[in-house]
Order: structure tokens, then sequence, then C-alpha cells
């Protein structure tokens, strides 16, 4: 269980829904996340939220000619019903119901772990508790990539960022435009971040790095 909130009323939609509200361009926020995974030192991989796998299932493909594997988790257990039955028999993924903030898994278990859109649903107590369980399933030299919610950058962004806001009423998202994901980032055992990439004036890449 978990207090973030969950998309289990969302999981048959999702799919749909996702690309349109964010402006078709999902695809290209994600990307700095897959290259990163060209590393050919990288065989164990954590998708954090991963939602109904789409791009935990991409990476599966990545991941085969090296014969790597990826971890796909969520809490809301529609969404990971949703992501095994599309998954089907490729034999490279496996999908877990589990909370980002309390994962089950072996302290340095993965060569990299990435969320995409994860971040703003849960409070910044959570945040923290998420980016530390990263750092400790982590192996040494290895990344968190986060593609989240930002401290918007310019009008567009502002408009976007407050309307998600509004809608959908989540002090979690508000939490995000004030800039906490990268203050979380900074006060996490990771101790600093980078900004890889900055997108639609309110989507920030970044980078967190286990030293050796």
């Amino acid at each position: 269980m978990t207090r973030g909130r969950t998309l289990d009323h969302a999981a048959a939609v999702y799919d749909i829904l996702s690309p349109l509200m964010l402006l078709g361009q999902e695809q290209m926020m994600a990307r700095p996340c897959l290259k990163y995974l060209e590393d050919p030192v990288i065989h164990d991989v954590l998708d954090l939220g991963c939602g109904t796998g789409t791009l935990t299932l991409e990476i599966a493909r990545l991941l085969t000619a090296r014969c790597g594997q990826v971890v796909g988790i969520d809490a809301a257990p529609r969404m990971i019903e949703v992501a095994r039955k599309k998954a089907g028999i490729i034999r490279n993924v496996r999908f877990d119901v589990v909370a980002a903030e309390a994962l089950p898994y072996p302290d340095q278990s993965f060569d990299h772990v990435l969320s995409t859109f994860f971040f703003h649903h849960i409070d910044m107590e959570l945040k923290l508790r998420a980016i530390d369980e990263a750092f400790r399933v982590l192996r040494p030299g290895g990344s968190l990539i986060i593609v989240d919610v930002d401290a918007p950058t310019n009008l567009f962004g502002r408009v976007c960022a407050w309307a998600g806001y509004y809608l959908f009423k989540q002090e979690e998202i508000r939490e995000n435009i004030e800039g906490k994901l990268c203050l979380a980032a900074e006060r996490s055992r990771f101790g600093a971040f980078k900004r890889l990439a900055h997108y639609q004036g309110y989507v920030s890449v970044l980078q967190l790095t286990k030293g050796f």
C-alpha cells in the first residue's frame, strides 16, 4: 500500500489519455531515458511507476540483445494487470505491484532506475523516500533518471502546469511546480542532480548518479 495517489480508476483508458495530456510529446520526453540504456554495461533496469508498462516493454526490447532484464513497478494493481497482459510472452520483463517508497529488492540490484511522470503523484516525504530507495537498489555508478513536471520556465509551461494542478486538484503537482522535486533530489542520498533536458517549459529530465 502507499499514501501516494494511484490511477487504478484510469487503467482501462490510460494508454489513450496519457498521450493527450502530454500533447503527443510523451515519446520525445522519454527519449533521454532510453538513450542511457544504450550503454552495454546496463543489464538490470527498474521502472518506477510504470503504469501500463508501455515504456517498460520498450526497455525490454532494448535489453534483449544483451540478455538484460527490466522490472516495472506500480502501486496500482489494475495498472499492473494491464501491463502484464500487454507483455504477453516477453520473457525479460516482470511487473510487480510495489510502492516506490518501499522497494522489496536487495541493495545494489539494478544498473539503472528510471521514472516517467510518477513523482507528481506523491508528496514531498514520499518523493524523498522513493529517491532514497532508488539510491539503495542502484549499483555504484548507476543513475536514476526522472522525467516529470518541474518549475515552469515560460508562459506556456506555467499555463500547462497550473492547468494540470487545477484540473486534478493534486497538491503533489503543486509541489513539483514549486520546485520541490529538485529540492528532494538535492536532499536525497544522491546529494545532487543534473538537468539533462527541459521540455514545453514545465517538464524536466533529471539525472541522479550514485558514486562509486
